[in-house]
């Protein structure tokens, strides 16, 4: 894997870690929603969107951040032609955090590249859909018409006793199914050509005003904010859960922004549903509001709107959203310091050696050689064998950059010769990750005795793989290379 392979599994960790916090955030949401008495559709827009916020940085807050390391060292060593310093940061082990309780180890192979991909095709297509839909209705916006002028006297005196703040027109279309909302820089409140010949007078007010709801609202940046959050995460579970519940609070609110300015919400409730079958016709999904929803929630929206003990308000309280906003950030801070369960490990066995610190106790806490040689895969060796590699100086340090140098085991009297001759565990490294993994040592020592180096093999390299380490030596030599 890349460079940004670390990174990649520290999101995805994070990810699945905090899926319990997200849902617990969102239950905790909709608990406050459902049972504080009075709080209107407004609020729990606004609510929604701070728990969609918090789902999205919730894995970020417990991230494992043991990936910085790797990548500062992965950088450093694409970047440099020098040997590597002699006590570089060390590498990180792929396990789980101190933290941890029973974590799941999960390797993270070409399953992980795979969910990389596929999160990535799903952004990459939804955000084309995004910018269709934004083409597709420039296009209804650009063929569509002026209203005839008793229906703009009637939008225009709307607009004022409202006073909505955004220049807005009144257009009419072919193209259209249902009335909508379209915004941005120009916002326009568009209805469909057959509506004015099947709406009376107080069915076309509610539909002005529920559009004029959505322009005053703002709901066109919104509604293109959720969308393209749906892009980024429409896989996360809650988040696209979270996201469903924005878009049933926003069309809420505007019917109760209509009611407030209206007073009537049964009159409303039967022009909703009127609508509803006129426009029965398949829409398309564009960057706009409109009132004529989808039958699931016009149901609910027409039984709100029936309900006699409803107090209806079009303003969002600001001091509920502190106070319930507050409580989901106790919740995300505790959850972030809770235990994780899930550790993605690195299943690659041959990963590019690191260099290790100097001090043998950070490789080997207790200082036991018997423990540093079972951790480098030496635990089978007989006695004798184990004495010699003592006597001759073998450390934990050079057993542990053995073990990850990528070389299969190598047999106790070829360490002594590596370790008596001078040859670094980087070598061996630099060897196999040149290609040159079944190689006597006597021929690495021999090379290392005339000169080869780590950056010798990696000039080599640039010239292709074809060379031999023999071909390798005659340049050295020759002064062809370093």
């Amino acid at each position: 894997m890349s460079d940004i392979d670390p990174m990649v599994r520290a999101v995805f960790a994070g990810v699945l870690n905090t899926l319990w916090i997200a849902a617990a955030l969102a239950v905790l949401a909709w608990t406050a929603a459902r049972w504080l008495p009075r709080t209107n559709a407004a609020t729990r827009h606004l609510l929604w969107w701070t728990v969609l916020a918090l789902v999205l940085f919730v894995p970020f807050a417990a991230v494992d951040r043991g990936w910085l390391p790797e990548i500062a060292s992965s950088a450093t060593a694409a970047t440099s032609n020098e040997a590597p310093p002699a006590a570089p940061i060390p590498s990180v082990p792929d396990t789980a955090p101190s933290q941890a309780v029973f974590p799941l180890q999960v390797p993270a192979g070409d399953w992980l590249l795979l969910a990389v991909a596929l999160w990535a095709l799903f952004g990459f297509v939804q955000f084309i859909r995004i910018a269709w839909s934004f083409l597709y209705l420039l296009k209804i916006k650009g063929g569509a018409h002026g209203a005839p002028e008793d229906l703009t006297d009637r939008f225009r005196y709307w607009v004022q006793a409202c006073g909505i703040g955004r220049p807005v027109r009144l257009l009419i279309s072919e193209r259209i199914a249902s009335p909508m909302a379209t915004g941005f820089r120009h916002p326009a409140v568009i209805l469909p050509t057959g509506l004015l010949t099947q709406f009376g007078g107080n069915e076309i007010d509610h539909v002005l005003l529920h559009e004029l709801a959505h322009v005053d609202r703002r709901d066109d940046w919104t509604n293109l904010a959720a969308r393209c959050a749906g892009a980024i995460v429409g896989l996360h579970p809650v988040a696209a859960w979270v996201l469903r519940q924005i878009v049933r609070e926003r069309e809420l609110a505007c019917d109760d922004w209509v009611v407030t300015r209206t007073g009537e919400a049964r009159p409303y409730a039967a022009s909703l549903a009127h609508l509803f079958e006129v426009c029965s016709a398949r829409r398309r999904a564009v960057l706009a509001t409109g009132m004529a929803g989808s039958a699931s929630q016009l149901g609910e929206r027409i039984e709100i709107l029936l309900d006699s003990r409803r107090q209806f308000t079009s303003r969002a309280s600001l001091m509920r959203i502190g106070l319930t906003a507050a409580a989901l950030l106790a919740l995300v801070a505790a959850g972030a310091h809770a235990p994780r369960w899930v550790v993605l490990a690195q299943s690659s066995p041959a990963s590019p050696a690191r260099e290790l610190p100097r001090n043998d106790t950070a490789v080997n806490p207790r200082g036991s050689f018997l423990a540093a040689l079972v951790a480098a895969g030496y635990g089978g060796l007989p006695v004798d064998e184990i004495i010699a590699l003592k006597e001759h100086g073998i450390d934990a340090r050079f057993l542990a950059g053995v073990s990850q140098s990528g070389w299969e085991r190598i047999a106790a009297r070829d360490l002594i010769a590596l370790h008596e001759h001078g040859v670094p565990p980087d070598m061996l490294s630099a060897l196999h990750d040149g290609g040159f993994r079944h190689l006597e040592i006597r021929e690495i020592v021999d090379a290392w005795e005339k000169g080869v180096r780590q950056e010798t093999l990696r000039d080599a390299a640039q010239y292709g793989s074809h060379l031999t380490l023999a071909q390798i030596v005659k340049l050295k030599q020759a002064g062809v290379i370093q």
